[in-house]
């Protein structure tokens, strides 16, 4: 029953350490490149500013 347990417990934190790469991954092309490639699909990236940046301060 331990051996089962702890297989689960690292195929999730493989699965999570798959999950977090993925999406440094995505960030950072976006970041570079503006897009990042599925294969032949190039998908564009757009940044979404939040609310506090986009106005300015009232000091």
């Amino acid at each position: 029953m331990s051996k089962l347990l702890a297989v689960v417990g690292l195929l999730w934190v493989g699965w999570f350490i798959g999950w977090v790469h993925a999406h440094m991954t995505v960030a950072t092309e976006c970041r570079q490149l503006g897009a990042f490639f599925v294969g032949k699909t190039v998908f564009r990236c757009t940044s979404i500013e939040s609310e506090e940046q986009e106005q300015p301060a009232d000091e």
